[in-house]
């Protein structure tokens, strides 16, 4: 238990301008539990949304960072404590939360359901 207090106290100590990129490296190690495929694409993909999102207004930040939190709640509940992947992955959209989207967001949404869908060829 003084592993767990010790990273409990270190959140709290964390200064706020740090959130952003502690969260940021935690889903990155997230990641490693990920089938390579899978890995690859959320690397890519957080990795651009966190660099667009540097300049954020704060209110957009808020809505960003919390996005980005659950997510990383998510995942960590997915995967066993050795990075595995427990069972499935992810979760289902609720068709609702579309007609909240902005267009750009409904395009990323389109390009990665298309890159996820790609036929994959295995190398030996």
């Amino acid at each position: 238990m003084g592993r767990l207090k010790a990273a409990f106290d270190a959140t709290k100590a964390l200064k706020p301008e740090l959130f952003p990129l502690v969260l940021y490296k935690r889903i990155l190690r997230l990641h490693y539990g990920l089938p390579k495929e899978l890995k690859e694409i959320g690397d890519a993909y957080v990795k651009e949304e966190f660099r667009l999102h540097k300049k954020a207004e704060p209110g957009q930040a808020l809505v960003f960072l919390k996005g980005w939190t659950d997510y990383c709640t998510d995942l960590s509940k997915q995967l066993s404590q050795n990075g595995i992947v427990k069972g499935e992955l992810g979760k289902k959209l609720d068709p609702s939360m579309l007609d909240d989207f902005k267009d750009e967001q409904l395009r990323q949404l389109l390009d990665l359901k298309s890159e996820a869908e790609k036929p994959k060829f295995f190398q030996p």
